[in-house]
């Protein structure tokens, strides 16, 4: 038994019940908000369940209504490109169509939400980061491929501006101090 999608089949739908009969119109609720990996080992010293597997938990423990599934394809590494092979058990953006493919299998047409997407950069993070000229084409590409899909409705990137502690996160658009990186540009350069 996945717990954790248990909980949290009960949770979705008693939010979604309770956004959908209020009088207000046109609210969505989405439901997911999958990590993009996982090992699947419940017994291991940081489990973690994998995107799929937990869709279908989900599924199997009672999720029944939302509008749409949100999804963190982050990559693994700061050597893994959007566009890279991803690791077992994992769902990036270049491979976002195994969660499309049973998302429908299991839901139907539901829309797609990149809810988190982002790269650290270097500096300041010099463990995870990518020079800032990577990020930006990085960033580019990612909302290339969100594009051309026409189930992702929704990408955003996380964050505006990086987080003042270097233990935070540092994927903004701007440094901590407003400074802009190349990545500023280049997600005012996308196409609206």
């Amino acid at each position: 038994m996945v717990q954790s999608a248990v909980g949290y089949a009960k949770i979705c739908n008693a939010v979604y019940n309770g956004i959908h009969s209020t009088e207000i119109t046109n609210e969505k609720v989405a439901r997911g908000v999958t990590s993009p990996r996982g090992n699947n080992s419940p017994r291991g010293n940081r489990s973690t369940i994998d995107p799929l597997a937990f869709m279908r938990a989900c599924k199997r423990y009672g999720l029944k209504r939302f509008d749409a599934w949100a999804h963190h394809p982050y990559y693994g590494s700061p050597q893994e490109t959007p566009t890279g092979t991803p690791g077992l058990r994992s769902v990036t953006l270049a491979n976002i169509g195994v969660l499309i493919k049973q998302l429908t299998l299991l839901y139907g047409h539901k829309p797609v939400w990149v809810t988190e997407y982002g790269y650290q950069t270097n500096p300041p993070d010099k463990t995870f980061g990518v020079s800032w000229k990577k990020q930006a084409r990085y960033l580019t590409q990612a909302f290339a491929i969100a594009r051309k899909n026409p189930r992702i409705d929704l990408m955003l990137w996380f964050l505006l501006k990086d987080e003042p502690r270097l233990s935070g996160w540092q994927s903004g658009l701007m440094t901590a101090n407003g400074v802009k990186k190349p990545a500023f540009t280049a997600f005012m350069r996308l196409p609206h």
